[in-house]
């Protein structure tokens, strides 16, 4: 059986006795060592391929001192764990030791089982750091699987059930007709769950693409709106839209904002039964303290929206089946659903609602729900005015 071999640590100190004490208890216990005894060379070792699990680098050097040792380290990419080494150590150093990557700070003299078990908790430490940067990196990879490996195929499933219900490829009937677009239908969810995923993890890494100028919000919604309507029509459902003369043009990036009442009104659909009626709202209002007084006290209010003179407010209303009061604080929160009641199967992954939260607030609003079970919900959007910014 194949043993593993054992860590590295490079200890980093002008003192030879003090080095060769930590070189001699370390070996002692398993570990590698080397030594430089400057920072130049520490870091030529460091940077030059070398695999060091552990830094122990001393504080007080000549020339080139332990804590710009660290900061170049770190500036580096190098993930190494670091303990820093001092004889004149205090509290304000040690700080900035830790604000700049430092695992622990240790002062000297120092007690060398003490010293052991930081150098073992530091370690732990680092491997958790590695551990967690290579989840990270697979959380990315199955975001690009979605992306390119199943949301294509799915596109260019869509289109080919497209051409058949078309009749190009022959005549369909009406019946036909039907079970295809119910197919597209469900490809198209799909299609949206996996935008809703991708989109919610760029928010969350700061790389989603925004191009937020000036909209007409007006013409947005009844665009959104459209292939909605036609379907509520379909099933039976009233379905209206009531925007105020009032409404200005808003800074949002355009689609994510179809997006937002995309999602909302394909929910209203999912939990609204035969004859029942969605109604989409949008207003201008003042922004009073009345007005904000309505954002429940879960919902954080943006710096940006509290200093609008205006704002605009876009509801989605439903008579569908109404959510449990204790249940709004955290629809917003991804992969939660809501059972639906009425007949329709209920798909989705929870992310829908999630994805709104995230483009609301990037454009500098808030979003909430109010409810009532068995009488319908509300999703309610504050956004302030184009000329103030997030």
């Amino acid at each position: 059986m194949a043993s593993h071999a054992p860590d590295k640590i490079l200890i980093v100190d002008d003192n030879p006795e003090v080095a060769a004490t930590l070189k001699l208890y370390l070996e002692d216990r398993g570990y590698s060592t080397s030594w430089a005894d400057d920072g130049q060379t520490a870091l030529d070792l460091m940077l030059d391929g070398n695999n060091f699990a552990l830094v122990l680098l001393d504080i007080s050097m000549p020339d080139l001192d332990g804590l710009t040792v660290l900061k170049q380290l770190r500036n580096s990419g190098c993930d190494a764990a670091v303990v820093m080494m001092s004889g004149h150590g205090n509290e304000e150093m040690a700080v900035e030791c830790m604000r700049n990557g430092a695992e622990d700070y240790v002062s000297k003299p120092f007690v060398l089982s003490d010293l052991f078990q930081r150098i073992e908790r530091a370690r732990n430490h680092r491997q958790e750091l590695i551990e967690k940067r290579l989840l990270e990196q697979e959380k990315e990879n199955f975001s690009l699987m979605l992306s390119h490996d199943m949301k294509n195929p799915m596109t260019a499933v869509i289109g080919s059930i497209d051409i058949i219900r078309e009749g190009r490829l022959g005549p369909v009937n009406e019946e036909q007709v039907e079970y295809l677009q119910s197919a597209i239908d469900s490809c198209n969810e799909v299609v949206t769950m996996i935008d809703n995923l991708l989109d919610i993890r760029r928010f969350e890494t700061g790389k989603m693409p925004l191009n937020i100028r000036s909209c007409n919000i007006a013409e947005i919604i009844r665009k959104s709106c459209e292939p909605f309507a036609r379907t509520a029509k379909h099933d039976g459902i009233s379905f209206s839209i009531n925007i105020d003369s009032s409404v200005t043009d808003l800074a949002v990036d355009s689609r994510a904002f179809g997006r937002i009442l995309g999602n909302l009104l394909g929910n209203s659909l999912k939990f609204t039964p035969e004859d029942g009626e969605i109604e989409v709202s949008c207003s201008s209002v003042e922004n009073t303290q009345d007005n904000l007084a309505q954002i429940p006290p879960y919902v954080s209010i943006p710096h940006s929206l509290s200093k609008s003179v205006r704002l605009t407010r876009l509801s989605v209303r439903d008579t569908g089946n109404g959510m449990p009061q204790q249940e709004l604080g955290r629809i917003f929160d991804r992969f939660t659903q809501v059972k639906s009641r009425t007949g329709r199967e209920n798909i989705g992954a929870g992310l829908g609602l999630a994805f709104c939260k995230w483009a609301v607030e990037s454009f500098g609003g808030v979003i909430w729900a109010e409810s009532m079970v068995g009488i319908g919900s509300e999703i309610i959007i504050l956004l302030p005015d184009k000329d103030t910014h997030p």
